[in-house]
């Protein structure tokens, strides 16, 4: 595990020397169900609170397709691989943390395959009809047939925001879903000390903003933010071919709004950087200010991370 740094906790308004040794490694994560998914160069682990208060640790190496065939590590294609082995990985690390935290007894085993299958086509399917499907069949009834398709298309777009933001501010109202926001502060948190140079310790962790630039939270936000400027080139066909289309382009537009988001992430521009605030902004949406406990089992993930991509960190 990485050593506890003897350093004292910085008082209010205190600042550390930072190396940003996260440009060396950039590390990204996820919030699951009591836990944290982890992701590196080569490798991902998995920290989740078992029913019993231990925190059940794991790590295993990830099989990227940008790393085994580096051809295709291109701009504005390595977001199209990169948008899916994220979506893969995070519901892999989902339906693990359900089977831990949720389980009460050893014998039993947790979500059959027929039960994740189930619930990843009625995923899709609800994603879909939400965020695609409704908007395109609502702007052109608001606004009559014989409107300009480009007042279609903003007016799509804005419904696609709102229900987006509506949905957000809804599931928040679970405290079940709070917990979730809760590790991602947490994920942020630890991640925060990496990319800094900090102590990987929780004291060091809680004083720490929850809110990150290459958060998945702003990525979406962006992502939809650009579909109101593609879907503006397309003509006026049938809703069906209209949702077709639509679906079609997510790969492309998350393909741009990955090297947007790389871009912004890395220059100096205010400029550049101001593109970073709506998404950041709406990270107080998807993160809470987490507790000690969940601190720890974000670190432990991190820490289990790091053992893999670099034993010197261990």
């Amino acid at each position: 595990m990485c050593p506890s740094l003897s350093r004292p906790v910085p008082s209010k308004g205190e600042e550390m020397p930072s190396e940003n040794r996260g440009k060396d490694l950039r590390i990204g994560g996820q919030a699951v169900i009591e836990g944290v998914m982890m992701r590196g160069r080569a490798n991902w682990s998995l920290a989740v609170r078992k029913p019993d208060g231990e925190i059940d640790v794991s790590a295993e190496p990830l099989s990227s397709f940008l790393v085994r065939h580096p051809g295709w590590d291109r701009p504005f294609l390595r977001g199209v691989f990169l948008l899916g082995e994220s979506l893969a990985l995070g519901w892999r690390a989902l339906t693990q943390s359900a089977d831990i935290a949720l389980r009460e007894k050893e014998e039993d085993k947790g979500l059959g395959w027929l039960q994740q299958a189930l619930t990843l086509v009625f995923s899709i399917a609800l994603a879909v009809g939400l965020f695609i499907l409704l908007p395109t069949w609502l702007a052109p009834l608001m606004l009559g047939e014989g409107s300009p398709v480009w007042l279609w298309n903003l007016v799509e777009g804005a419904l696609r925001v709102a229900l987006f933001l509506a949905y957000l501010a809804l599931v928040s109202l679970s405290s079940e879903m709070r917990r979730v926001f809760q590790y991602h502060g947490a994920e942020h948190q630890c991640i925060h000390l990496w990319e800094h140079n900090y102590p990987l310790e929780p004291e060091w962790a809680l004083r720490e903003g929850t809110d990150h630039a290459r958060c998945g939270t702003a990525f979406i936000l962006l992502v939809l933010v650009l579909t109101v400027i593609a879907y503006s080139f397309l003509g006026r066909p049938a809703v069906w071919l209209r949702v077709l289309e639509r679906v079609a382009l997510i790969p492309v537009i998350s393909g741009v709004s990955y090297e947007i988001m790389k871009y912004a992430d890395t220059s100096s521009s205010p400029w550049v950087k101001s593109l970073l605030i709506p998404g950041m902004w709406l990270q107080r949406l998807t993160t809470r200010r987490p507790g000690k406990d969940q601190v720890e089992v974000a670190l432990a993930a991190l820490k289990a991370l790091l053992e893999r991509e670099d034993p010197r960190h261990g």
